[in-house]
């Protein structure tokens, strides 16, 4: 009786784990859910159809360009600004400031090797 009441605690919580994991396995795990498989032949077919609906809806669609000679789209007034090109930053932008590029050591190779 003295093994039991010296360690009670530390059987208390092993035994109290073990419930635990069951409890959570009954209830928190349900069936196992099917694998992830290629739809079947009938779900493509539908997803074609309305593929070659939509494509065909597409080729109907006609441009007309009449609207570029209509006198109101004639009148409309460019606004746009021209980009002044900018001078292109530093080199390594992680650099820090006022540092000389380091260029990589050279490699002297020895006839006698």
């Amino acid at each position: 009786m003295s093994f039991f009441s010296k360690y009670k605690t530390i059987i208390l919580v092993g035994v109290l784990v073990v419930i635990g994991f069951f409890a959570y396995s009954y209830f928190f795990t349900g069936t196992p859910q099917a694998a992830l498989t290629a739809s079947t032949p009938s779900a493509n077919a539908a997803v074609d159809q309305d593929l070659i609906a939509l494509l065909s809806t597409l080729n109907s669609i006609k441009l007309d360009g009449t609207i570029f000679s209509d006198p109101s789209f004639q009148s409309l007034q460019d606004f746009s600004q021209a980009l002044v090109p900018e001078p292109v930053g530093r080199q390594n932008p992680f650099a820090s400031l006022g540092s000389v590029p380091v260029q990589a050591p050279k490699t002297v190779t020895t006839a006698g090797h």
